[in-house]
Parts: structure tokens; C-alpha cells; sequence
């Protein structure tokens, strides 16, 4: 997802004829742009224009100027063309201008349809978040419990209340596929903050900002998924309260069974050979190991500009420099690089995957490539999930 980006990078990359109604709709007051005499890239007079607005006003420009920009790729074009389906407008991507950039398009649909724009900030938030921390030991095909949402809230708000935050919490749920998800956001610690009033006066302000918990159930394979940047033991207790509450679950203790398993791919013999179906390329690029007796770690990676480089190849240099045998190795993490060809929705490009026995970033991908990835994961034996979960119904909460 693009960076935030200073104010005059949008306004240098979208084009005039989409400014034009954008200040028209968005930017309090008249805006004095010699619109007609207006070059494209010339944006001095729309900074001026910009410039002379009050702190408060254009604070909520720039919010819409940044927030347009976050749509702005391939994770954003694929939020708006799942929230377009909710909506039952299914012609949107094709209406969207073929000449104009992912920034152009962006702007394009924030004017054409604010209603699915404004809608698919939800879908943006599960393209855009990383590593995923995943449990295998939750049944296929549970029935969630009813008013889920408020239960969950509630739950989490009561663990976090502890600790001075979770005062107030929001959740909202998301279906896609087979994948379940809820996005909650409780209260974070109160923060202050130096900024200038309308009149200019500098003036501290606390703020209380929200944390954000994204809670998944895979109903197909019987597994539940989190992603937060909270830590132990919290992130464990909103694992057994998601599954208790929601899926009337109760977790046992950690899974010794690891959600991925990674060690056979050391095996010098082992290839990642791909379905010629789905057109793409794969090779290890990194892979960190570990000697679980003398706790002497062990990376490496491959040369990325030799296309004949092999991951294989530059363990085995590592371990002739390191005096260690590989099956006193364990692995610890892969990064796989994945090359994609182009879509509709995107052009031709690589993502890597970094994947460690507990977690992966699979869920920051488009879900189109994220199955083409899952299923690959299980090709290659990664993916630990069960494809038959019946033998956990009979251990029962």
C-alpha cells in the first residue's frame, strides 16, 4: 500500500480533470484556480489555494488527499472491486478509464461512487495487514453464535480494561469465501499531541486512538487466524475469547503441531514446482535455521540478481563456513518470492512470503493471489492445516 505522501504528490499525479471536481466538491470556499489556463503537474496555484484554507479544514483535505492515495494499488483496486460486488454494481472496474494511473483511478471512483469508495476502507484493512498468527485446532464448519459482533466487543473490551484501554470498542464482520473475519478496534492509552488552532495558537490535545485486532475463521479447514500488534499473553487470550465467544469453542492448550511446517524444505532434493495453470514462478530467496542444541543460528539467502542461484546451494556454502550438519538444523522462517502474472486488476509482479511455524503474511495479498499461494503452500507440503478436522469435534468445549 502506498506510503502517506506529502499533499502536492497527489495533486502533481492525479489529473486536472479530476482535480477540477474534487476541489469543487471537497474544498471549503471558492477556490480561486485558473482552471482552464491550468497545465497539468503545475500545482502551485492549487497549493496556494490550499494553503489559505483554515488549519481545521485543511486537515480534512489532506485526510481525503491521503486517504485516496491509500487506494492507490493493486490491494486498493481489489477492496474497491470486492466492495462493488457487496453493492451489486459488478460493471464499476470496467467503467473506470483505461488511461488513467492507479492514482487517477482512485481519485476516478472516490468521485464517481463515494458510496463504495467510503465502504471499502473495511475490505482495504484485511489487504493491507501482515502476519497473521494461525491455530489448527478449531473444527471445520462452526456455526458462529448470535450477535456475535456485540458479544466480542464486550469480551475484549472486559480483557483490555484492565490494562487502561478498551473503554469503548467496535466490531465489524466481514465474509469472504469460506474466511470469516472480524475487524474490532478498542480504545488505545490516551496520547497528546502539539498542534496550532484555527487562530494559531499552539495548543496540546490527548487523543485516544484505537488498536486494531482482526480475527479470522477458515470454516473449509477448521482454523482460526489473528492479526494485531498486541502482545503475550494478550494475543493468546483474544484467540481463546475469538474462538469461545464466537465459534462456542473452547482452544486447549497451545498446538504443538505446527500451523506450518517448513524443515523438509532444506532438503537440497526439494523444488517448488508449480501448477502450469496458474502461470507463476516461486524460488526461496531467505531461510533462517537454528541448532537447537548449541543455539547457533544459521541465515542465508541467494544471490537475487542470479536467476541460477539456488537456495540449496548457498546453504551448503554456509554450512561448510559454519561447521554445522544440516539435520541438527531446524528452520525458523522462509521467504518465498512469488511472481505473478498480470490481471485485470493489476500488472505483472512479485510478492514474497515470509513464513515462520506460527505465522505468514498470506492474508496481505489480493484474495485471488492468495489462493494461488495457499494452494501452493499445500502443494509443497507446507501448510500443516488438516483437510479433515472430524477427530476435534469429539474433544468438544
Amino acid at each position: 500500500m502506498p506510503q502517506p505522501a506529502p499533499i502536492s504528490t497527489m495533486l502533481r499525479v492525479v489529473p486536472n480533470s479530476l482535480l477540477r471536481p474534487w476541489f469543487k466538491g471537497h474544498v471549503p470556499g471558492h477556490a480561486d484556480v485558473p482552471w482552464d489556463a491550468l497545465g497539468e503537474r503545475e500545482i502551485s496555484p492549487l497549493l496556494n489555494c490550499l494553503t489559505d484554507l483554515l488549519p481545521s479544514e485543511r486537515k480534512d483535505v489532506e485526510v481525503d488527499l491521503q486517504n485516496i492515495r491509500s487506494f492507490a494499488c493493486e490491494a486498493g483496486m481489489a477492496a474497491i472491486n470486492d466492495t462493488a460486488r457487496l453493492f451489486d454494481v459488478q460493471d464499476l472496474m470496467s467503467r473506470v478509464p483505461e488511461e488513467l494511473d492507479l492514482n487517477g483511478r482512485a481519485m476516478w471512483i472516490r468521485l464517481n461512487e463515494p458510496e463504495i469508495f467510503a465502504a471499502s476502507s473495511t475490505f482495504l484493512k484485511l489487504e493491507t495487514c501482515n502476519y497473521w498468527r494461525r491455530r489448527n485446532d478449531v473444527p471445520a464448519n462452526l456455526k458462529f453464535a448470535g450477535n456475535v459482533e456485540e458479544h466480542l466487543a464486550i469480551a475484549i473490551g472486559n480483557l483490555l480494561r484492565d490494562d487502561g484501554r478498551g473503554q469503548n470498542v467496535t466490531v465489524e464482520r466481514v465474509t469472504r469465501g469460506e474466511m470469516e473475519y472480524f475487524i474490532a478496534n478498542p480504545d488505545d492509552y490516551v496520547r497528546c499531541e502539539n498542534t496550532h488552532d484555527d487562530s494559531g495558537n499552539l495548543k496540546t490535545i490527548a487523543i485516544r486512538p484505537t488498536v486494531q485486532i482482526i480475527m479470522a475463521y477458515d470454516r473449509a479447514v477448521g482454523s482460526i487466524e489473528l492479526s494485531t500488534a498486541l502482545q503475550q499473553p494478550r494475543k493468546e487470550r483474544i484467540e481463546q475469547i475469538f474462538s469461545e465467544v464466537a465459534l462456542g469453542w473452547k482452544l486447549g492448550p497451545f498446538d504443538p503441531n505446527q500451523a506450518y511446517l517448513l524443515d523438509h524444505l532444506k532438503d537440497p532434493t526439494r523444488t517448488l514446482a508449480t501448477d502450469p495453470a496458474d502461470n507463476i514462478r516461486a524460488r526461496i530467496e531467505t531461510i533462517s535455521m537454528l541448532n537447537p542444541v548449541t543455539n547457533r543460528p544459521l541465515f542465508t539467502g541467494i544471490d537475487r540478481g542470479n536467476p541460477e542461484d539456488t537456495i540449496h546451494r548457498a546453504i551448503s556454502e554456509e554450512l561448510v563456513a559454519s561447521n554445522q550438519q544440516l539435520w541438527e538444523l531446524r528452520v525458523k522462517t522462509v521467504e518465498i518470492r512469488f511472481d505473478f502474472p498480470a490481471t485485470k486488476f493489476a500488472s505483472a509482479g512479485h510478492r514474497k512470503i515470509r513464513i515462520s511455524p506460527r505465522t505468514c503474511n498470506l492474508r496481505s495479498l489480493t484474495p485471488d493471489r492468495a489462493e494461488i499461494v495457499q494452494k501452493h503452500l499445500k502443494l509443497w507440503e507446507i501448510d500443516g492445516a488438516a483437510n479433515d478436522q472430524s477427530g476435534l469435534a469429539s474433544l468438544g468445549a
